[in-house]
């Protein structure tokens, strides 16, 4: 079983196109910003999500064992498709894992599937779709911020004009940004920007207290950064081709020693 944590941190990020059917957002109240700014990026056709994890390890439960969370990036297109690289370490060695999700069916592929596709959940409960219904998603986890301030206008390090909101949030509902795929828990701060051109939300940063088994907080807290960039940009996904999705490869022991040297054939995947 998996819990990947895909989905939060670091720097920059790119200009986000793609205003043209964005309302914009309004300035006296912090609760209609925030809404405004959810319905925007409901209506996107695509968008790429860009996660760094900072401060005490991230871990992941899997089948092959337990890994730490490192980084992630993925993209989104409408109506529920998204294909992610998650960058994981196991045994202090970096491991790279290709997660592609069609609704609730997914594939991935990663060193110990030598390469190829596997026709097998790597997420457990994770469907894209839910990204960006009504109630779940990015309209559930900004409307869970509660005690919402308006801090100001700001410009973030890559140069992007932005509007600084904070609050707090309880962790299992701000777990709804990202669809289940990381469990925050307690009261967690929660700081959101949106651009003031576009009117897309463009960077969650949530701010966790990890406590230890005595119930003793860590020295510094977990920080999850998320970006939301290239929007409405050209889709980008490498569908898995059906006869390996349908074979499923079985796994073995020589397939774990490396990646295959063939090159997975490429396919154009239709929003």
């Amino acid at each position: 079983m998996v819990r990947a944590a895909a989905v939060l941190l670091m720097l920059m990020l790119a200009a986000c196109g793609g205003s043209e059917n964005a309302t914009a957002v309004p300035t006296q109240d912090p609760i209609l910003m925030v809404q405004t700014a959810a319905e925007n990026i409901r209506s996107a056709d695509t968008f790429r999500i860009d996660v760094i994890q900072s401060g005490p390890d991230y871990a992941i439960n899997t089948g092959y064992g337990n890994v730490t969370f490192r980084r992630a990036t993925a993209q989104y297109v409408s109506p529920g498709t998204m294909q992610a690289a998650v960058r994981v370490s196991a045994a202090g060695l970096p491991v790279d894992v290709d997660v592609y999700s069609r609704g609730e069916d997914q594939w991935y592929r990663a060193i110990w599937t030598g390469g190829n596709w596997l026709h097998e959940t790597f997420a457990p409960g994770f469907d894209p779709q839910t990204l960006i219904a009504e109630d779940t998603g990015f309209q559930a986890a900004m409307s869970a911020v509660i005690g919402l301030n308006l801090v100001g206008e700001e410009t973030l390090d890559n140069g992007a004009n932005v509007y600084h909101l904070n609050g707090t949030a309880d962790g299992a509902a701000v777990n709804a940004l990202l669809v289940g795929l990381i469990e925050t828990q307690g009261d967690v701060g929660v700081d959101l920007y949106i651009d003031r051109a576009t009117g897309y939300p463009v960077r969650f940063i949530l701010t966790e207290t990890v406590f230890n088994g005595e119930g003793t907080p860590a020295p510094e807290p977990r920080l999850w950064i998320i970006d939301v960039t290239d929007i409405n940009a050209p889709t980008q996904l490498e569908a898995p081709p059906e006869s390996t999705a349908d074979t499923q490869p079985e796994v073995t022991a020589e397939s774990t020693s490396e990646l295959t040297a063939e090159a997975t054939p490429e396919t154009t995947e239709t929003p």
